[in-house]
């Protein structure tokens, strides 16, 4: 950030400030996701809405879905309008209202509007913050290592809330029969806009970043380089169009947010046809403990990000370190699409052991799973938080946020298909789709790894990351 007095300490204080805010808005959201589907299906006598299991499936679906596609409308606003920074604190008020709505329903209806309000929020929250956590780093090859250590704070809030909120809803919640959906609605409510609170009350220490639109560049205090402000008439660059090598970046990044939708419909399956697996075909009990799916998936892999996100950060700095310096974008892709194949090998050898076809009382140790949730997990390190690093380099600026949100609807794309594939597992056969999504996995695998050099001078960099 040229002209700009940012480069105090490696990580600023601010940075830390979004990745808190980043934790109380995933502790909302993946305390509340696991239990959607169970409130809908469960008794009205037991504290659910009595919904049929395929209609609560799609507004389950739905709730993941569209707040991944939100953020493309909110990365337009703040790219136009709004300050990231106030779009951040509008954001988390408005999912806390969301998720008071789903403290309150009563219907199908109510649960709808939860969704609406809540998307909207986490379109103005999501791809803004990153966008601020990237303009808060003058040094482009300090991104990859600080958007894993955000990683790991995003899945520390992940982590418990799918744990915390699993157990106390029909624990400490429980009044007789009557599971406690409602109160865990209600506590995600009021944690979001702790955590909005929270943020608004760090401005100061933001270097400036985020009071004017993505579009301007800012100094520490917020005024826009390069503009004399006293001079009604003069005009900045933001209107100019693009340049070549501009152009060629915004490729890049639309290619590899298409590649990451296959990444996201292979990885969703864990909460979705694997869950289903899991309750037909495996002996969920592991050392005198008895798991549920949420805690296999959603549970255990936040708790590996959390730590696998650090390491991943020291290895990021240590090749950065090297004369040839970090490994590139595509080059870590195509790691990840490595990792996600073995996960579906190993699932594959799974479904073998078990024995191909067998009925339901033939059932297979959950450990498996938890191999494949470390491997897939593996995977998702080396992608999911290196987009918003990668968006945030090469992004020009006056469509940062919208490119942040591009990536991020590239996972709501995903999720609407991740639905169909249960159909294809009744048709092929869970061995069949298994399968393919190994092959799938290497073959992508191997046209990334030929593509990466090309790709990577695509980006002006040629072959420095």
């Amino acid at each position: 950030m040229e002209g700009t007095n940012i480069k105090k300490t490696k990580y600023p204080l601010g940075f830390y400030a979004c990745c808190l805010t980043y934790t109380f808005e995933r502790f909302a959201f993946y305390g509340s996701k696991p239990l959607l589907v169970l409130f809908l299906i469960t008794a009205i006598t037991k504290g659910g809405l009595e919904v049929n299991a395929a209609q609560a499936a799609i507004i389950a679906t739905n709730f993941t879905a569209f707040t991944y596609i939100a953020p493309v409308i909110g990365g337009w606003i703040c790219d136009k309008i709004l300050g990231a920074r106030y779009a951040v604190s509008i954001g988390c008020l408005m999912m806390g209202i969301g998720y008071f709505f789903g403290w309150k329903a009563t219907s199908v209806a109510s649960i709808n509007l939860m969704i609406i309000v809540v998307s909207i929020g986490t379109g103005l929250f999501k791809g803004n913050l990153a966008g601020i956590i990237g303009r808060l780093f003058d040094d482009p090859k300090l991104l990859d290592t600080a958007f894993s250590v955000q990683y790991s704070f995003v899945n520390i809030g992940a982590m418990l809330g799918s744990a915390i909120m699993g157990a106390v809803y029909m624990g400490a919640f429980k009044q007789g029969q009557v599971l406690g959906f409602r109160q865990v609605f209600l506590v995600c409510g009021i944690l979001v806009i702790i955590g909005g609170v929270f943020f608004t009350l760090c401005y100061g220490l933001l270097q400036g970043q985020g009071k004017k639109p993505f579009k301007y560049l800012t100094d520490v205090n917020g005024n826009v380089l390069g503009v004399e402000e006293k001079d009604g008439d003069s005009k900045d660059d933001t209107s100019a169009p693009l340049t070549k090598l501009e152009k060629n970046r915004v490729i890049a990044i639309v290619f590899i947010s298409f590649v990451s939708i296959i990444f996201w419909l292979f990885y969703e399956q864990q909460s979705v046809a694997l869950t289903i697996y899991m309750d037909k075909y495996v002996n969920m009990k592991l050392l005198g403990i008895t798991f549920s799916p949420a805690h296999v998936s959603t549970t255990w892999n936040g708790l590996l990000c959390v730590f696998l996100s650090l390491g991943a950060a020291k290895l990021w700095a240590t090749l950065a370190k090297r004369p040839q310096g970090d490994l590139t974008m595509f080059q870590k892709v195509t790691m990840s699409f490595v990792f996600l194949g073995l996960s579906y090998l190993i699932l594959t050898f799974m479904e073998i052991t078990r024995g191909v076809g067998a009925p339901e009382s033939s059932k297979i140790g959950v450990i498996w799973l938890f191999a494949f949730g470390f491997v897939l997990t593996l995977g998702e390190i080396c992608f999911s938080p290196l987009g918003n690093s990668f968006v945030s380099k090469y992004a020009p600026k006056k469509y940062l946020s919208l490119l942040l949100g591009v990536w991020l609807f590239a996972t709501f794309v995903a999720n609407i298909l991740s639905g169909y594939v249960q159909g294809y597992i009744d048709k092929l056969g869970i061995m069949g789709v298994f399968i393919t999504f190994t092959i799938v996995s290497f073959v992508t695998a191997i046209v990334m790894f030929i593509l990466s050099k090309p790709l990577n001078k695509l980006m002006g960099d040629d072959g420095d990351n």
